[in-house]
């Protein structure tokens, strides 16, 4: 199954096909044109960010106002926190387009479950601790490595619990799956099922950090 795409922190709204515009899509060319414009070293992510929109049919609108709400104009940006930004944006969207991420009705997908309101169990289970989640336009998703057969993996919910709050949805993810010191350079994802526990060590010794 595929997971869900990514494009930003937003929740989603009706779909509407047929929708898009030929002004529409030169307005969003236009915005994509200002990226590469204004941000030095901004080809690469208006690349990402083209094929995010040629992918999805109707939601130009939509995607032009996750862009502006992703990438706000450079002048009034530090280049430090403009190059914060655009590093967020592209690793948000290799981390979802490397491990998939899915909506709560493919979830119930994955168990083999018929349910009228799919939102139930994992509202229940990110209560409990056990997955995450993040936002993004498409709605809340969930990192697709945190299940087996549609179910939360322990050892998921032995890491949120040693991070202990101090990373939350987006920054969880990007955690998970970035480079670790104390994994010697690997990424905790990569080790979730070899190396269980040196990855709750990891977690524990990022919430110390966190706490300092």
């Amino acid at each position: 199954m595929e997971a869900a795409p990514v494009s930003g922190a937003r929740e989603a709204e009706p779909r509407h096909e047929g929708s898009t515009t030929p002004g529409t899509r030169a307005e969003v060319g236009s915005v994509v044109a200002q990226v590469v414009a204004n941000l030095a070293g901004g080809e690469a992510l208006a690349r990402l960010l083209v094929v995010r929109l040629e992918a999805v049919v109707g939601e130009a609108e939509r995607e032009r106002q996750v862009l502006e709400a992703m990438l706000p104009p450079p002048d009034v940006l530090a280049d430090a926190a403009t190059a914060q930004l655009m590093w967020n944006a592209r690793a948000r969207a290799e981390a979802v387009a490397e491990f998939g991420a899915y909506t709560a009705a493919q979830v119930a997908e994955q168990r083999g479950v018929e349910t009228a309101n799919p939102h139930t169990t994992v509202s229940r289970w990110l209560h409990e601790g056990r997955i995450f989640a993040v936002d993004s336009a498409q709605g809340r998703l969930f990192p697709a490595f945190q299940f087996e057969d549609g179910k939360p993996r322990t050892v998921i919910g032995e890491v949120l619990a040693a991070l202990d709050g101090q990373l939350r949805g987006w920054a969880t993810l990007l955690w998970f799956t970035a480079s670790n010191g104390y994994l010697e350079g690997a990424r905790p994802v990569d080790r979730l099922g070899t190396d269980p526990d040196d990855v709750v060590a990891a977690a524990a010794y990022q919430a110390s950090l966190s706490e300092d």
